[in-house]
């Protein structure tokens, strides 16, 4: 069942199926969500962020998706569709963000510099605007430009709200 799962995935981030090919189960959900968490936290503590900064930013990340998602939804009148929207948001993200920790593996030990680091943030939220932009192409009955702005405003707000959270962290002067 699993690989079965994670193939699903690979094909949705592939645009071989959609989120409408995943069951709107909760507990699949939740499942995606725990891979998700996990996956995030490695991540961000790879970019040097402490175990306390790690879980703010990956607590951001979760909460301003679920949100997002759920008003987007909502607003499109497609409410019945956000477990599966988030299920297929949650697991493509977790394969994004394994292909992350991968690049940031081979930064580290291939000593890369900062200019790969930039090229590489801008391919990742490349790949990420065309997977999540036919995630929500296909969960808004809209067009994928439609599903791509959409994403470039949920990773950008992301980052900001996750920066204050951080930012408001820091000891004062």
């Amino acid at each position: 069942m699993l690989s079965r799962l994670v193939t699903t995935f690979v094909e949705i981030a592939l645009w071989r199926k959609g989120p409408q090919d995943l069951p709107a189960s909760r507990f699949l959900a939740m499942l995606a969500l725990i891979a998700y968490v996990a996956a995030e936290l490695v991540d961000v503590r790879l970019w040097n962020l402490n175990a306390r900064e790690a879980i703010i930013s990956t607590g951001v990340d979760v909460v301003m998706l679920a949100g997002w998602l759920w008003a987007v939804l909502a607003f499109f009148d497609r409410r019945q569709r956000f477990i599966q929207t988030l299920t297929a948001t949650l697991g493509v993200g977790t394969l994004v963000l394994l292909l992350d920790i991968a690049v940031r593996f081979a930064q580290i030990g291939f000593g890369f510099g900062q200019g790969f680091t930039s090229e590489w943030v801008f391919a990742r939220l490349m790949i990420l605007a065309l997977i999540m932009g036919r995630i929500l192409m296909h969960a808004l009955d809209r067009g994928l430009i439609t599903g791509m702005a959409l994403t470039v405003a949920i990773v950008y707000s992301t980052a900001a709200v996750a920066q204050l959270m951080l930012d408001g962290l820091a000891p004062g002067p």
